[in-house]
């Protein structure tokens, strides 16, 4: 049983309409609307891959984990219920907007809200970006996220031993110099994104540090930096190169509040060689602070 895929995300919201803006002018992703007010924000061949919702909250929502097959998608299921953790069936109408066959949500032990899908349905039409960009996915989900939590062991527990993520690398990063490092633990699942999950020791209201989608070159990097002056988004950190995955990207704030990472050349690992470091440094260059936001 496996997880394959980092699939979509639902964005909880107070203004769909920065996001629809942000989404296209920005990112260059492709905006349409969904059921009951949803904002769908398409990048590949999929339908969508961002969900955003009015809750009357600025929040990651949800982020949702595609199961190989049904018969994996059982077996997480029973894999979650045996480790006394709620799991709450979608309905109808949930399962009809996130256009899977099948998804059941459940809380893990850092209070963060996850869905376990399978079967995506889409027209599978083909992605036209109103900006001409082309984003990295195929095969290996759309991105990555890196969550908050104040329980670090007991989440990276759950999610190695219950979901079945491997640990890629551990970050042991110094913010204050008179504090203890802040430790951030990298996950991958079924695919050879070198990680699709991440669990930092920080806090943030939203439910998320940032998520990262990913370009083919370094000129859509250097275009989407244009592009974020253009319509004035604050930068959280300049361009650089991480240790772990060699990405080459920037961060920005979201309307949401949280931040998303906009990168290139991330590596693709084969598991069967792989070994699991550690490093005090989370990137080769760059990735300075701007707005005093946590990294990574």
């Amino acid at each position: 049983m496996k997880i394959t895929e980092f699939g979509y995300v639902i964005i909880g919201t107070t203004d769909i309409e920065k996001w629809r803006t942000y989404g296209t002018g920005v990112l260059g992703m492709a905006a349409t609307n969904g059921p009951d007010g949803v904002l769908y924000l398409k990048m590949d061949e999929r339908d969508f891959r961002f969900a955003i919702q009015d809750t009357g909250k600025d929040e990651l929502f949800a982020s949702g984990w595609g199961a190989d097959t049904e018969a994996d998608f059982n077996a997480l299921k029973s894999a979650v219920e045996k480790a006394k953790i709620k799991v709450t069936p979608g309905t109808a109408d949930e399962i009809k907007m996130r256009k899977v066959q099948d998804f059941f949500s459940f809380i893990d032990p850092s209070g963060l809200r996850h869905e376990v899908f399978w079967g995506p349905i889409a027209a599978f039409s083909k992605f036209v970006s109103p900006t001409g960009t082309k984003f990295v996915t195929t095969n290996l989900g759309f991105g990555h996220a890196v969550l908050p939590t104040s329980n670090l062991k007991e989440t990276v527990d759950f999610w190695t031993g219950v979901m079945n993520f491997g640990i890629s690398d551990i970050l042991h990063l110094t913010m204050d110099p008179s504090a203890p490092p802040i430790s951030i633990n990298f996950l991958h699942c079924g695919n050879g994104r070198q990680h699709s999950l991440a669990f930092a020791e920080l806090a943030d209201p939203t439910g998320c540090n940032h998520l990262m989608v990913e370009v083919d070159t370094i000129d859509e990097v250097g275009r989407a930096l244009d592009r974020v002056g253009e319509h004035n988004v604050p930068i959280s950190m300049t361009l650089g190169r991480h240790v772990n995955d060699d990405m080459i990207s920037f961060y920005m704030v979201t309307p949401g509040g949280f931040q998303l990472e906009f990168g290139t050349g991330g590596l693709v690992k084969d598991w069967t060689t792989h070994q699991v470091f550690e490093t005090t440094r989370g990137s080769h260059w760059g990735h300075n602070f701007i707005l005093g936001m946590p990294p990574q």
